[in-house]
This record gives C-alpha cells, structure tokens and sequence, in this order.
C-alpha cells in the first residue's frame, strides 16, 4: 500500500477543502491504475467536517503512523504549503525510521 501525505492544516476551511480535493484526484488515478493507496486527507476530511473532529496532527497522529506502519512506499503530494508541513514533516521522519522508502509527486 502507498501512503500519501500532503498538507492539509490550514487556517482558511477553503484552501483546507481544496487540499482534500487535489488528494482525491491523485488517490483516484492511482487507483484507477490498480494501485492500492491510502491518504489521511482523502479517508478522513470528511469524517472530521460532519463530526467535528480535530483538524490538527495531533489528534490524528496514531491514526496515521498506524497507516504508515502498514504501507510499502510512502509518497509526499507536493502542494502549496508542504514544506512547511509539521504533520508531513513528522510523518516522513517516521516512514523513514520504519525503513520505508519515501517519493514525492
């Protein structure tokens, strides 16, 4: 399984939105190409809008080194804002201490 991480945090719901929506395209191409694919934003924006849960790291980190501990690859969706992402930035220190290679798009 590919994880793919890319920001999300943000201020401004609009661009959080956005991120979610570009995530989306990239897991449904992947998939559409047969590659299994699991992304954070994608599997739980929605869940965290109608059920107001947490939008920050902190929350979800268990969640998502759990996910990362169960993936072969780990992949960086380079959006507006990633580099500057702590949730990424933790996440891949993470994927890299479990040995797991670490790409970017």
């Amino acid at each position: 399984m590919i994880y793919l991480a890319s920001p999300y945090t943000h201020p401004d719901p609009l661009i959080r939105e956005l991120r979610y929506l570009q995530a989306l395209k990239v897991c449904a191409a992947r998939l559409k190409a047969g590659q299994m694919i699991y992304s954070p934003i994608v599997h739980c924006h929605d869940m965290a809008k109608v059920f107001g849960l947490p939008k920050d790291i902190s929350f979800w980190r268990p969640y998502n080194f759990h996910m990362i501990d169960l993936s072969e690859e780990f992949k960086i969706l380079r959006l507006d804002g990633w580099e500057a992402s702590q949730g990424i930035a933790e996440e891949k220190t993470y994927a890299e201490e479990q040995d797991i290679p670490v790409t970017y798009l």
